[in-house]
C-alpha cells in the first residue's frame, strides 16, 4: 500500500457546501503563488481580500469543475490582478469568511495567516513600500 505524504481537509463553507482542500501540485502552486504576489501591491483591506479570494479559489477550483468549468480568468485579466472568472470569484465572495480562507490557504499553499510573525513581515513590507 502507497504511503499518502500530504493530508487532505474537508471543510464545510458559510453557505454549506463541503469542500475537500489539499496542498496544492506545482501546476497549481505556481499559479497560487502569482496571485499570491498580488498582496505585496495592495493599497487596502479591499484589495488583501481579493487577493485572498484568488488564491482560495487557485486552491478549491477542483471542488468546483463541474459548476465552473473554466473558473481562472484569461492572461490579460490576471495582468491586471484578477485570476478568477466574475462568476467563481462572486461565489466564493459569498461562500468563503475569514477562517476558512485562512485554513485553505494554509492547507494548499502552506500560508500561515493566523501566524503573528508572518503578519508583522507583510505589514513591514507594506510600510517599506508605501515609503518610496
Amino acid at each position: 500500500m502507497a504511503t499518502q505524504v500530504s493530508k487532505s481537509t474537508d471543510l464545510a463553507l458559510a453557505n454549506g457546501d463541503e469542500v475537500t482542500v489539499r496542498p496544492l501540485v506545482i501546476g497549481r502552486l505556481r499559479a497560487f503563488m502569482e496571485a499570491w504576489e498580488k498582496f505585496g501591491e495592495a493599497k487596502d483591506d479591499n484589495d488583501g481580500f481579493t487577493v485572498f479570494v484568488n488564491c482560495a479559489g487557485i486552491a478549491l477550483e477542483d471542488n468546483f469543475k463541474d459548476d465552473f468549468p473554466e473558473p481562472r480568468a484569461n492572461a490579460a485579466e490576471r495582468k491586471k490582478g484578477e485570476f478568477l472568472n466574475p462568476g467563481y470569484k462572486s461565489y466564493l465572495e459569498n461562500a468563503l469568511d475569514l477562517d476558512t480562507i485562512y485554513l485553505v490557504l494554509d492547507v494548499a499553499g502552506g500560508i500561515k495567516l493566523n501566524d503573528p510573525k508572518l503578519m508583522e513581515n507583510l505589514a513591514a513590507a507594506q510600510l517599506g513600500q508605501s515609503s518610496t
